[in-house]
């Protein structure tokens, strides 16, 4: 059974999918209505079906719409929630046999308060990753001051998996980024605190897509939360990290910390991050365009007042969104739908000149802005999502504005996008274990960049396997 879906939405590069197996979870086969209205030709109706199927074959145990893990708890209000951080709901021990996670870990997962760009409560999900021993550390003191078994928090921001409920990473079988991000992490000992986005998981909440200041607050009030229920277990000290969607999420938490400082922040580690996001979609392919700006406008629908999903949609465009919705479908899905090669034209001629579009601009970009650091910036030179010229542009006039702040950027020659990672993964590793061993970075901004020691023509480029669930016990 095919069990991991692709992290990031516009990283998936449109081709015609082949049934490689038949043993889904899932049948489901689109009504004559929903084909109609949504104007699918026979061969799209396979795609969708196919790439549906796969996403809820990935489902932990049930479909995400379904699992009652989700429900509020009876009492809770959504007009009148607690303060943010506050917990609603805990899974102490999650059960991980419907998960395909590395041996030794193990899950829980709680309902958390979280805050949206405007300030209001909203209920959001999210998981933690426990190691089997926490790294150790000189001074290192739980959140109740204990000073043995403290695990060390990364409060992590994932990559895009979707816009609906159904793709929370909480309820996916290898969550998001499996040995990119998590997996690896807790393999090392930190305790991932990670937050599915206000949206993923919780029924009958918009997602703000991309809108990464709400996410930023996610990843804070996530933290916090976990800190709350697990006050022996959790440091007080914690370092942010994300990548793709979760790498701007990350720069966006670094430029908060510098307006509403958090006790506690040691740092930040911002992977292949989007900053100005319209001129990385300049960058993308057609494709990742169409999918990108659909998910944009969905989740500004949401946040902007005055704003609907139609002044950048088209019809079309519009009604495969609404399918979308309909399926509770997630990347693999949507990539299908909006891809280019069909002849349809989903996004209004215009669409990036909008007020609505300056006002994205203005307050959801990253870079030249203050920062709280140190920040790890990790590119590859061959991303092409994040683009890599886009996010030295940000980098160098953030330098250059605060010229005594703490940034570090790496590029890697010749990587991709959801491959810096591992290309940097030495790195990364080492410089967030600095963080937590009170190293302290040099003032200033240093840039470099690194290569393969061996001929670049004999690296592996891209990820060409997919985690399995052995449904067969072998």
């Amino acid at each position: 059974m095919l069990l991991r879906i692709a992290s990031l939405f516009g990283a998936l590069a449109y081709a015609q999918l082949q049934s490689q197996n038949t043993t889904f979870n899932s049948s489901y086969h689109l009504t004559p209505k929903q084909i109609q209205v949504a104007n699918l030709s026979t061969a799209l109706v396979g795609q969708v079906e196919l790439a549906l199927n796969f996403e809820r074959s990935n489902n932990a145990g049930s479909l995400t719409q379904f699992d009652p893990f989700y429900d509020l708890p009876n009492g809770v209000n959504q007009s009148n929630l607690p303060p943010y951080g506050s917990i609603l709901k805990v899974e102490q021990y999650t059960n991980t046999t419907y998960y395909t996670l590395p041996a030794t870990l193990s899950m829980s997962r709680f309902l958390y308060v979280s805050e949206t760009l405007n300030g209001s409560r909203v209920v959001s999900s999210a998981y933690v990753l426990w190691p089997y021993q926490p790294r150790k550390f000189r001074g290192l003191r739980s959140c109740s001051g204990a000073t043995t078994n403290v695990f060390p928090v990364l409060g992590q921001a994932h990559g895009t998996t979707g816009q609906t409920q159904a793709c929370a990473p909480s309820n996916i079988r290898s969550l998001s980024g499996a040995y990119d991000e998590p997996f690896t992490m807790a393999l090392n000992g930190y305790a991932v605190v990670a937050t599915d986005y206000a949206g993923l998981g919780i029924p009958q909440t918009p997602t703000p897509y991309f809108i990464l200041p709400a996410h930023a607050n996610d990843v804070f009030h996530a933290v916090a939360a976990a800190q709350s229920q697990w006050p022996d277990l959790l440091s007080k000290q914690f370092v942010v990290t994300g990548q793709s969607q979760g790498g701007g999420t990350a720069w966006a938490a670094a430029q908060r910390q510098a307006k509403r400082p958090v006790p506690g922040y040691l740092g930040t580690l911002a992977a292949s991050p989007f900053t100005n996001i319209l001129a990385d979609i300049n960058g993308e392919d057609a494709t990742q365009v169409n999918i990108r700006v659909v998910g944009i406008a969905q989740g500004l629908d949401s946040v902007l007042a005055n704003f609907t999903a139609n002044q950048w949609l088209t019809p079309i465009g519009m009604a495969r969104l609404a399918l979308l919705k309909e399926l509770v479908g997630c990347s693999a899905v949507a990539n299908q739908l909006f891809s280019s090669k069909q002849g349809n034209i989903f996004l209004r001629p215009g669409w990036n000149e909008t007020e609505a579009a300056s006002w994205y601009t203005r307050n959801v970009q990253n870079g030249g802005k203050p920062f709280a650091g140190p920040m790890l910036v990790i590119q590859g030179t061959s991303d092409g999502n994040a683009i890599e010229s886009v996010t030295t542009v940000a980098v160098n006039q953030t330098c250059q504005m605060y010229p005594r702040n703490r940034l570090r950027y790496i590029r890697a020659t010749g990587v991709g996008h959801n491959p810096i990672m591992q290309a940097a993964q030495v790195d990364w590793l080492d410089w967030i274990k600095d963080r937590f061993a009170g190293v302290r970075e040099p003032e200033g901004c240093q840039s470099e960049t690194i290569g393969p020691v061996r001929a670049a023509s004999s690296v592996v480029k891209g990820q060409n396997w997919i985690i399995l669930y052995d449904q067969f016990g072998i």
